[in-house]
């Protein structure tokens, strides 16, 4: 579980965009982008799929929904990125079609927006590649909850882009 903390401390500004360069690999599948970045210093670098949720009216993220392998584990995992000003008690649920709930913490806020994360279990992975729809829950400074769904059309084709990639091929 340290691993893992770890692993998503140090990749959540690279799959998140926080990187001031380009990525050095990058391709579309549907609603779907990939970004591939080698590690820089200490932040370890990985490829991942990643979808952004905006406001219509001025084109603010108000979630990303990234996707991947890191250099530092075989095992894939998810990263969200949340606005600022939601409560963090009751965590972010996750929700592929009308499977099992999912909650997990809310890691930490920084200036660009609150983190989250977690390993993609084996199980979790089937229902994302074969669902249509995944609810992204959370709750805001008030605790009225406030319900995002990200599609999972091009999820599979997407990952299978970037499965076995490393930053530098």
């Amino acid at each position: 579980m340290r691993l893992l903390a770890t692993v998503l401390k140090l990749l959540l500004p690279i799959a998140l965009g926080a990187s001031a360069s380009l990525p050095t690999a990058a391709a579309d599948t549907g609603a779907w982008r990939s970004r591939c970045e080698p590690t820089k210093g200490k932040i370890e670098g990985g490829c991942f799929v990643y979808q952004d949720l905006v406001l219509r009216q001025g084109g603010q993220r108000v979630l990303q929904f990234a996707a991947g392998y890191a250099q530092a584990t075989p095992d894939p995992i998810a990263l969200l990125s949340l606005p600022l000003g939601i409560s963090l008690p009751p965590g972010v649920s996750l929700q592929v079609d009308e499977g099992k709930t999912i909650t997990i913490m809310v890691e930490r806020c920084e200036p660009t927006g609150c983190r989250a994360g977690l390993k993609l279990s084996p199980a979790l992975m089937r229902e994302l590649v074969a669902g249509r729809m995944l609810k992204v829950s959370f709750h805001d400074a008030e605790r009225k909850p406030i319900e995002m769904q990200v599609a999972l059309a091009g999820f599979r084709a997407a990952l299978d882009e970037i499965k076995g990639k490393t930053p530098e091929n």
